[in-house]
């Protein structure tokens, strides 16, 4: 006859309680133990500091500590100090506080320095379990929220920073910045037979997790169609359908698709509601690829022109999202006119430079500051 072992319940989190007193730490300790909480106890803040530095990749699911440590006083200020310094060390760690002296001003310095919610002594047992179970749980869900946003990003970066295909008789460049750690631009390229190249650049309304999800949908679907025969309005219009079942009412996408042809001499190209791209030449004129149709995702049926320009040596397309000419600073918005100046001052520098200029002068613009909406730029040369 065989034991089979009796597997270990799971713990319910990973609590570390700080207090200077062994009566209060002790009782605090078994309460949560006796309600299957995992309990490492310290007594001072330099033991609160040491237990953290030694949780190393298994941190614990909350911290719940006094705030006095020095018996002559009730001010608060050491415990304060404490609550920075775990801020600094373990900035996603949900503190609870306990505290005989609780006042308004200093609760409201405890939430300000980042602490979710604090408990008066002497602690109603069901008060303080109640809070805990609750903050565990916050924090669980915000660490689970925080992984799948690291891994999105690792994918969009990936995307984004893989290496530009090298077309002969083609130089690329691209650049970006999200506001937020995700976002919803993209931009694409694609070798084509005959030495053709296909550019298209993409912005989802909106910024931050909701776009680049939707951006990745839509991103992984424009790959395979531009890799296609298809010409550029009919790559708009299989997009347009592909998307109008995965969006919301309020949400879509805009986009252009060129196709840069330099043994025809010719730049085809669509335009779904995107904000033209600039076609320099090397003569200084310039022109504004804006024909079209409307932004993707939002017209049932919805059709696209397709227009068509001569494509010479010494020519540059430059394509950007609506967060370069949107990069607002105390002279209003960079605006096309400004950023069509700033472009004409950069024909001496490669396709790469010039991408990375134009991103770096939308941030100047917006004095040195955040930019409020994610800002992608593409540059295609067609040397002489």
């Amino acid at each position: 006859m065989s034991v089979q072992p009796v597997p270990m319940a799971e713990s319910a989190g990973h609590v570390l309680v700080a207090d200077d007193q062994p009566d209060v730490l002790e009782a605090v300790r078994l309460l949560l133990k006796l309600n299957g909480f995992t309990v490492q106890a310290a007594a001072s803040p330099a033991a609160v500091l040491a237990a953290l530095e030694a949780a190393g990749p298994e941190p614990f699911d909350l911290l719940v500590m006094d705030l006095n440590y020095a018996r002559d006083t009730t001010s608060g200020h050491e415990g304060l100090e404490l609550v920075d310094r775990v801020r600094a060390k373990a900035p996603a760690l949900p503190i609870v506080v306990m505290t005989a002296w609780s006042t308004v001003p200093l609760a409201v310095a405890l939430m300000r320095n980042g602490v979710a919610d604090f408990v008066e002594k002497p602690f109603d047992n069901a008060r303080l379990m109640a809070t805990v179970r609750a903050q565990v749980a916050a924090g669980r869900k915000r660490r689970r929220a925080e992984r799948l946003e690291d891994d999105a990003r690792e994918v969009q970066r990936r995307l984004l920073a893989r290496p530009l295909p090298a077309v002969p008789g083609h130089a690329v460049g691209a650049a970006w910045r999200f506001a937020e750690r995700l976002g919803g631009d993209a931009f694409e390229l694609a070798a084509l037979d005959g030495g053709r190249l296909a550019v298209a650049i993409a912005d989802v309304c909106g910024k931050g997790t909701p776009a680049a999800l939707l951006m990745a949908s839509a991103h992984a679907t424009l790959r395979d169609l531009m890799t296609s025969p298809m010409a550029p309005s009919e790559v708009c219009h299989r997009l347009d359908a592909a998307l109008s079942a995965r969006l919301a009412p309020d949400r879509f996408v805009s986009l252009v698709h060129a196709v840069l042809d330099r043994s025809r001499g010719t730049l085809t190209y669509a335009n779904a509601g995107h904000p033209p791209p600039l076609l320099l030449r090397a003569n200084g004129t310039v022109h504004r690829l804006d024909q079209g149709g409307p932004v993707l995702g939002m017209i049932d049926g919805a059709r696209y022109q397709e227009a068509e320009l001569p494509l010479r040596p010494g020519d540059r397309l430059v394509l950007y999202t609506d967060g370069i000419v949107e990069a607002e600073g105390r002279r209003g918005e960079l605006g096309e006119k400004r950023l069509l100046a700033a472009l004409r001052g950069m024909r001496d520098l490669t396709a790469t430079d010039a991408a990375r200029a134009v991103l770096d002068r939308a941030v100047e613009f917006a004095d040195g500051g955040p930019l409020q909406d994610d800002a992608t730029v593409v540059v295609v040369d067609v040397p002489g």
